[in-house]
């Protein structure tokens, strides 16, 4: 008798601490998901369907028990393991079993979900700054006129030297001229190089013309690169520059407060949170003058858009990635699954054993 009530003394022990571990688990996903429940209102459901599930498994256990009595009881034996049948599907399955995956997901994966997302964030807000679509398109054009008018001098000298007909001649002319229209496109009158009034006969005298226009070709790029500049600085004020500064000097001080966390800090990944929503909204709004890459489009430009850290607070969201995508490839998910399960299952062995 003794050791039988010693036995059942220690299932009854090793239950409530596996139950301890599972309601904790529980609680903690619910809290997350479902901040308004509070952490109390979120332990009482955790511990009340905890209790639930166990009863049941119990209740489905004993069915299997030959020496069991079933007289009396709400549809005899087959009803008693179908009321168990259900209530562990509804209590454990449905609503223990995936928070407690949840949970164990969660803390495992966070920081370094978190961390990619504020590094991919940050570096399309860079993008902005640095490699911005119409700021590239800018300097593409000052980049092509500057190398076309590089490559007219180059002919311009080759001219000097044509054994055909060397120095400065129609040909030259030619050459002269597509340079007007080169520096001097798509501004109005009819501008051009001010011309040599004294060409001179020998090559070198030639060669000093030519550096001449070619003086000249560089004012008129100095003047161009500064009109560039100005419509640069006028992509960027469209974009709010300051605006852009401060989300990217935030994303890198949430990203170091998320490498330095200890353990799971609520506080510190919902600020960090709260920074990747507002680079998710500015590159939104922005969209159009960066190159996002294919599988990245969907994620920053679709409307009720959430950052990947806050889409996992969600158990469905969760489960449903992980059943119709990879996005949780590489992060345990069957680990914790298992360990949710042998856990739970422990528990209600030792708990029917009690």
């Amino acid at each position: 008798m003794k050791n039988l009530d010693l036995k059942r003394i220690l299932c009854g022990l090793f239950f409530l601490g596996l139950a301890g571990f599972s309601c904790f688990w529980t609680a903690e996903s619910l809290f997350i998901w479902q901040p308004s429940l509070t952490r109390i209102g979120a332990w009482l459901i955790a511990i009340a369907f905890y209790v639930v599930a166990s009863l049941c498994f119990s209740k489905m256990l004993s069915v299997f028990d030959k020496h069991a009595d079933f007289y009396g009881k709400f549809g005899g034996r087959g009803g008693q393991l179908t009321i168990g049948l259900l209530g562990v599907i509804i209590f454990w399955l449905m609503v223990s079993l995936p928070t407690n995956t949840h949970t164990l997901l969660y803390r495992a994966s966070i920081r370094p979900i978190i961390t990619t997302d504020i590094n991919r964030t940050m570096g399309y807000l860079k993008d902005l700054q640095d490699n911005n679509i119409e700021v590239k398109k800018i300097n593409d054009k000052y980049n092509a006129k500057k190398e076309a008018v590089d490559a007219l001098i180059l002919r311009l000298v080759a001219e000097t030297e044509n054994p055909s007909a060397p120095g400065i001649g129609h040909r030259f002319e030619t050459v002269l001229v597509e340079l007007d229209r080169t520096l001097f496109d798509g501004q109005t009158g009819n501008r051009k190089l001010q011309r040599v009034a004294k060409i001179g006969t020998t090559q070198r005298q030639w060669l000093v013309a030519v550096n001449y226009y070619q003086k000249q070709a560089q004012e008129q790029l100095v003047n161009y690169r500064s009109i560039c500049d100005k419509e640069i600085q006028q992509v960027r004020r469209m974009m709010n520059s300051d605006q852009l500064n401060n989300l990217i000097r935030n994303l890198e001080i949430a990203l170091t407060d998320i490498e330095n966390m200890q353990g799971i800090n609520n506080d510190i990944i919902a600020a960090a949170e709260k920074d990747l929503e507002n680079g998710y909204a500015f590159i939104k709004t922005n969209a159009k003058y960066i190159v996002l890459k294919p599988e990245d489009v969907d994620r920053y430009t679709r409307d009720g858009v959430l950052p990947e850290a806050e889409e996992m607070k969600s158990v469905p969201d969760v489960w449903k990635d992980f059943l119709t995508t990879n996005k949780y490839d590489g992060h345990g998910f069957f680990w914790w699954v298992l360990v949710a399960l042998l856990v739970d299952l422990s528990a209600f062995i030792f708990f029917y054993k009690a």
